[in-house]
């Protein structure tokens, strides 16, 4: 016997229209340059969308035509193609030639300083700017079911402990040596109960070569808790960098997200990535132990906690003509101060003459100024700025940027000066070589408005989430109800049975096995009329027997039919006896979303 639980209306899904329009410069549009400006980069992945955001704001706020470009290569060939690395040149349509050290590009960007093998290789030749400009924080996160995570508790551990677990020496995390700095963790392991510390191991997460987080977190473990003769199980100095031969017992996971899954998928799970991406998706974060001995946590440390580690500049040269490589803020001291943070960079050639026209090599100066500017850097999600400390010896550096081939009016600007217009500068506002933060093209306006309805939407989804989480609670309480009342009424023959004429009992208590007493459909009605077909096992129907249909759809509620019928040929002597249940939210503006619970029992007659 089948039931065909139909679902009749008209749906409507939520959404949002999006209509642009580009607009078009006047035909009298001031061309001083023959081809557009801009400028060309290339660097560390971390940093793209933070450039490609400052990038876009400088396009919308310039009058003449600009093009910027950044290309999210890695911070190694960042610092290769801006010192001009010598490649072979065979297979390329451009290529710099091998007796020379041209750049590729008019900047570099990295997270960490140029290394000291190329200062000494280039510095001789050229002189070039590195300045640390934002900084980001590294962290590890965990997984271990029952280790209450709320204020006051949560997991310790100090960076020789996280040596020995990353170095494969601690494989378990009822070890000892844990223990000892995480009472919490005793009382779980002496509840003997299934998911305490005592039934699984560590499972190790780390990254995929060449990361990032794997450069910042092998620094900081050997900075803080080197391996040496009166420490055996510090970390080791040839495992630091971002490609290192790792314990066996580690499991690679790829990138930020693939992380986040390996700690929230495994039980017992130890992982790092950068504390922005980390807390973003709820993982459970370590507390570490600072330079003061306080252990906490990045979200505890704050920004301030961050910015405290670059504040102290005794490991920072004055001037642009030393050596950087051995800049770093691991472990630095402080209440609150965090202790994995890293500087990014962006290197500049001191010498500009690379760069074709004077106004170019002005502009160059005027984005790596916006790069300290609070209006431009506050684009970049997950990036601190650098504290005002450093931030005013990067722009001390910045301005020692020197164009012999540009001679001002007055003599006093070194380089071609560019002009930003924060507050409104009647007719100058309108000058060519402009950064006007009251220029915005039509699309960023749009974009704004998208951004603002996407909010909104979020937060709307966010609720409809929770929402939907209670009504499939609910629903399956129904659920086991109707299928607890099917069981019972099938042992009952129901009073409304009707004879067929004679004293012998007629009912279909005799016939095989009962009908199965419950089936369940759920669908998603998305067209004006759906059909969901709920077939019960080809077996002789019996009093009682109860088949349940649940449908959820994103629909206009007030023009939705459902009904049940029986589909057989012929059709089974029976009366089916249906009840609804229906539930309704508001998804947005007159749009709905529906579920219903179908419930019909079959009365033999």
């Amino acid at each position: 016997m089948n039931l065909r639980f139909s679902i009749l209306g008209t749906t409507a899904l939520c959404g949002i229209a999006i209509t642009t329009t580009s607009a078009q410069p006047p035909s009298d549009y001031a061309v001083e340059e023959p081809t557009p400006l801009g400028l060309h980069g290339s660097g560390s992945t971390s940093l793209s969308q933070c450039f490609g955001r400052i990038m876009s704001k400088f396009e919308e706020q310039i009058k003449l035509p600009s093009r910027f470009s950044y290309r999210a290569v890695g911070s190694v060939t960042g610092i290769e193609e801006h010192l001009g690395r010598v490649v072979s040149c065979e297979d390329w349509d451009y290529c710099v030639a091998d007796d020379s050290a041209l750049p590729y590009t008019d900047f570099g960007a990295g997270d960490n300083p140029i290394g000291k093998e190329d200062w000494l290789a280039y510095f001789s030749e050229f002189t070039f700017l590195q300045l640390p400009f934002v900084l980001s924080a590294f962290s590890f996160y965990y997984n271990i079911p029952g280790l209450p995570t709320k204020e006051g508790y949560g997991l310790n551990l100090t960076s020789c402990l996280l040596a020995r677990i990353f170095d494969g020496d601690i494989s378990n995390w009822n070890h000892p040596d844990i223990e000892e700095i995480n009472p919490t963790l005793i009382s779980l392991h002496n509840d003997n109960d299934a998911s305490t510390t005592s039934t699984f191991p560590i499972f190790v997460s780390r990254s995929h070569l060449g990361s990032r987080s794997t450069n910042a977190i092998t620094n900081y473990l050997y900075s803080s808790c080197p391996r040496a003769d009166g420490n055996p199980k510090g970390w080791p100095m040839e495992k630091v960098g971002a490609t290192i031969d790792w314990h066996p017992s580690t499991n690679l996971c790829e990138g930020s997200s693939g992380t986040a899954m390996c700690i929230s998928e495994n039980e017992g799970a130890i992982g790092y990535m950068d504390a922005y991406h980390g807390n973003k998706e709820g993982l459970n974060e370590i507390k570490l132990r600072n330079g003061d001995g306080n252990f906490l946590t990045s979200r505890e440390a704050g920004v301030e906690g961050v910015q405290a580690a670059a504040i102290d500049l005794s490991n920072v040269p004055n001037d642009i003509y030393e050596d950087y490589s051995g800049v770093s803020f691991y472990n630095q001291p402080g209440l609150k101060t965090w202790p994995i943070t890293v500087a990014s960079y962006i290197y500049i050639r001191f010498d500009l003459d690379f760069i074709a026209t004077p106004v170019r090599r002005g502009l160059l100066k005027a984005f790596a100024t916006a790069l300290f500017d609070p209006d431009y850097i506050g684009l970049c999600d997950g990036l601190v700025p650098v504290p005002d400390e450093l931030r005013a010896l990067s722009l001390s550096n910045l301005d020692m940027l020197y164009d012999p081939s540009y001679n001002s009016v007055d003599n006093k600007d070194p380089v071609f000066k560019w002009t930003f217009e924060k507050s409104t500068m009647v007719g100058l506002g309108q000058g060519n070589h402009v950064i006007s933060m009251k220029r915005n093209s039509f699309n960023s306006n749009e974009v704004d408005h998208v951004n603002d309805d996407v909010s909104k939407l979020t937060q709307r989804v966010g609720q409809l989430e929770l929402e939907l989480a209670s009504m499939n609670a609910k629903m399956e309480l129904l659920l086991a109800a109707a299928a607890a009342d099917a069981t019972a009424s099938s042992a009952v023959v129901d009073d409304s049975v009707t004879s067929t004429g004679d004293d012998s009992d007629s009912n279909m208590d005799t016939v095989n096995e009962p009908l199965v007493t419950q089936a369940t459909v759920a669908a998603v009605a998305g067209s004006p009329n759906t059909s969901i077909d709920a077939t019960v096992m080809n077996q002789p129907a019996k009093t009682g027997d109860n088949a349940t249909a649940v449908v959820i759809g994103d629909t206009t509620a007030t023009n939705v039919n459902a009904s049940v019928e029986v589909i057989d040929e012929p059709p089974p002597p029976l009366m089916v006896s249906s009840s609804k249940s229906f539930y309704l939210f508001t998804c947005f503006g007159t749009h709905h979303t529906a579920l219903f619970l179908l419930s019909s029992t079959l009365l033999l007659i």
